[in-house]
């Protein structure tokens, strides 16, 4: 019975780490940056994301993997692109918010801005 108990718990937390990856899947997210006085929405799809600002305007375009509590991205393309390679970072989701915790982000831009921010569930309309 004990091992049944723990077997069902077991699967129950891996079921919940698979659809919190999958979950970030096709969603937007605000928050508001105060080095460039904008509000930003980050769009995750299956495998790449986008920044846009307030004004619609693309920002960034990133290679985007999601992997159970991992987010990892590399830019490509964008006003604000960051050549300087893939940055990996955990990602909780609760409730309404997503927050970002660096794991590992050679672009000093980029872990700035995301590092510890909590951004709030926005529509896409993308």
């Amino acid at each position: 019975m004990r091992k049944l108990a723990l077997l069902t718990i077991i699967v129950l937390m891996a079921a919940a780490t698979n659809l919190n990856a999958q979950s970030l899947q096709n969603t937007a997210w605000k928050v508001y940056l105060d080095q460039i006085h904008d509000t930003i929405t980050l769009h995750i799809l299956k495998d790449s994301s986008f920044v846009t600002g307030s004004d619609g305007e693309v920002l960034v375009r990133s290679v985007c993997k999601v992997r159970k509590d991992t987010l990892s991205m590399r830019d490509y393309e964008g006003k604000y692109y960051c050549p300087d390679g893939e940055g990996v970072y955990k990602v909780e989701v609760s409730g309404e918010t997503l927050s970002f915790f660096l794991v590992n982000d050679p672009c000093e831009g980029r872990n700035s801005s995301i590092n510890g921010t909590r951004w709030i569930r926005a529509a896409d309309k993308h």
